[in-house]
């Protein structure tokens, strides 16, 4: 099986007057700045992007991706099957000016004529839907604060201020 079966780049200006939809599976080892933020490079990427025009006419990407990734747990270090699923709406544009035009509902994709990495914009969403952190939902390195509230019994901290009410001026 491939590790890559959407084209590499793509025309986005054509394929949004053309209304195409490319449907496809990417390798989470081939994005380096992903892999970074995750504990191994196993597993895929369902990738479904339909370039099209919008209601206002502006060319527009929308695309959804599936994936499982493994990230580190923040308790444990362990790593921990975490499911990423996510859709987005880009605003194609060739300017700045056009990306500060465009609807509050799209984020601005800034592209080169006749050439867009399709790899680029499928790692830059993986990475934006990411969680900030990972936990197993029942990892053994939770902290049990209910229990040990139980157990402990609250001491009473002397206040570091009560040496002032010694000096008290006195009427």
């Amino acid at each position: 099986m491939s590790e890559h079966s959407l084209p590499k780049t793509v025309d986005p200006l054509k394929y949004a007057d053309q209304n195409k939809v490319l449907n496809g599976v990417v390798a989470i080892k081939l994005m380096p700045r992903l892999l970074d933020m995750l504990a191994d490079d196993r597993g895929e990427v369902k990738v479904t992007l339909e370039f099209d025009r919008d209601e206002q006419n502006l060319r527009v990407l929308r695309g959804q991706l599936e994936s499982v990734v493994r990230m580190e747990c923040q308790r444990c270090l362990a790593p921990v099957e975490t499911l990423i699923e996510s859709e987005f709406a880009l605003g194609i544009v060739l300017s700045d000016e056009q990306a500060k035009n465009l609807p509050k509902h799209y984020e601005p994709l800034l592209v080169e004529p006749e050439e867009l990495v399709l790899m680029d914009v499928i790692e830059e969403e993986m990475i934006l839907s990411l969680p900030m952190f990972a936990y197993h939902g029942d990892c053994d390195a939770a902290p049990n604060t209910s229990a040990s509230a139980e157990e402990a019994p609250l001491e009473e901290k002397e206040n570091p201020f009560s040496v002032l009410s010694d000096l008290k001026l006195k009427k």
